[in-house]
């Protein structure tokens, strides 16, 4: 019996897909922060509240794409086309996810900041995860939802929704969102063709690719650079950390122009593009501390 309970919850974090939905929780909650630095019941309940939407839109996200799933390697072994959690429980797991996380940012923050994170799912869930059995290039509408998690905390601190931070921040998190997505199509893009998904491999060679993403890359640096730039990051030190990450990240990805065997090397670009945002959030967390 407490296996079988085990199982069930480890199939259940499965669905959440925590190694993402956790990053997009704290990207709420530096959205948070950077307007109001200070900790307090009302982040900690806001960051949770943005994490529960975000598993709710993961668990729906994966009902939606159960047959493309099943046909894929990679996602064959989900809990839904594995049969270990049925289409009902998912289901129910969805909404309890969604009415949970809505609550929580209505009464922590605003209903501003919950009707934004409603329109992220519905972005998310109803045009994104569509636009992938249609074009190849869904990647670039689909990024959008990413950034937009610091601006429902930003506007529950009680920001505005054109304020300069906030936007810079949500084109940041944009820009770098796709080279993102490109990285993981340049390892599974046949897997995806067979799935009768369309990829980017079937349009672009793989060294037009490598470029593609180098170039993202490089605009993604930039626009990390226009925090400093506009003042939205002012201490001296974390401008120079900031100044170093940016060079050492643009330095290792020149790598992708100069080699064609690049689908070895998916999991180390992927992770210093993840280390790279993660460090970048901490960056501007740390700012308003030391200010």
């Amino acid at each position: 019996m407490i296996n079988n309970s085990e199982n069930r919850l480890k199939y259940y974090l499965e669905l959440s897909r925590l190694r993402i939905m956790i990053p997009v929780s704290l990207t709420g909650f530096t959205g948070y922060f950077i307007y109001s630095p200070h900790i307090s019941l009302k982040i900690i309940c806001v960051s949770f509240g943005i994490f529960l939407l975000a598993v709710s839109a993961s668990a729906l996200n994966q009902i939606q794409e159960v047959d493309l799933d099943s046909r894929m390697n990679r996602t064959q072994n989900r809990p839904i086309p594995s049969h270990n959690i049925n289409l009902n429980e998912a289901l129910i797991f969805f909404m309890a996810n969604l009415i949970a996380g809505m609550a929580i940012i209505y009464s922590m923050g605003n209903p501003k900041a919950m009707i934004i994170g409603l329109i992220t799912i519905l972005w998310y869930n109803g045009i994104y995860t569509y636009l992938k059995r249609i074009t190849a290039f869904a990647v670039v509408p689909g990024a959008v939802t990413g950034a937009l998690a610091p601006l429902i905390g930003w506007i529950a601190a009680g920001g505005g929704l054109w304020d300069k931070p906030i936007l810079f921040l949500e084109f940041l998190l944009f820009t770098g969102q796709i080279p993102h997505f490109w990285l993981l199509l340049l390892k599974y893009g046949e897997e995806y063709k067979k799935a009768g998904i369309p990829s980017l491999t079937g349009v672009f060679e793989h060294p037009q690719i490598n470029r593609l993403t180098f170039t993202w890359v490089v605009s993604s640096s930039i626009a990390a650079l226009f925090l400093c730039y506009f003042e939205i990051i002012k201490s001296r030190l974390v401008i120079v950390i900031l100044l170093i990450a940016s060079a050492v990240l643009i330095w290792q990805f020149s790598a992708l122009i100069k080699t064609k065997a690049y689908e070895k090397s998916y999991t180390k670009y992927s992770l210093l593009l993840e280390m790279y945002f993660l460090l970048i959030l901490l960056l501007l967390i740390s700012d308003k501390v030391i200010g």
